[in-house]
């Protein structure tokens, strides 16, 4: 029944669509990762790094560059061309789900770059 890979992402899409999913409140970092051609592995990487570096390091003074650069060197294929507005859902999905120290930096660079981008609605 679930043997095409590609379909099953299509259909997870689709809820997460459905469910409102936005860079803002991402419904699955898992499902960004699989849309970026991550692993599981790949998953774990982000998470369990990203967890060590809130946790070791003061992320309060972090740009969005910094957090890209970050992802870059964990995952360089990855996140090679990978923009802004995935960096900051990225970083929203694991705040929210996993890493609750990160929301404020989370919510910080959000606001940051709905404001520069001149998003309305904020």
């Amino acid at each position: 029944m679930f043997e095409d890979v590609r379909l099953q992402g299509q259909i997870l899409g689709e809820i997460a669509t459905f469910l409102g999913d936005s860079y803002i409140r991402p419904v699955s970092i898992a499902l960004v990762i699989q849309d970026l051609g991550g692993t599981e592995e790949t998953f774990s990487n982000v998470l369990t790094r990203t967890h060590m570096l809130v946790h070791n390091n003061d992320t309060s003074k972090y740009t969005l560059a910094d957090f890209k650069e970050f992802y870059q060197k964990i995952e360089p294929e990855i996140f090679k061309h990978v923009n802004d507005v995935i960096i900051i859902k990225v970083l929203n999905g694991l705040a929210s789900m996993y890493i609750p120290d990160l929301y404020p930096i989370a919510k910080h660079l959000t606001t940051t770059f709905q404001l520069d981008n001149r998003i309305p609605g904020i």
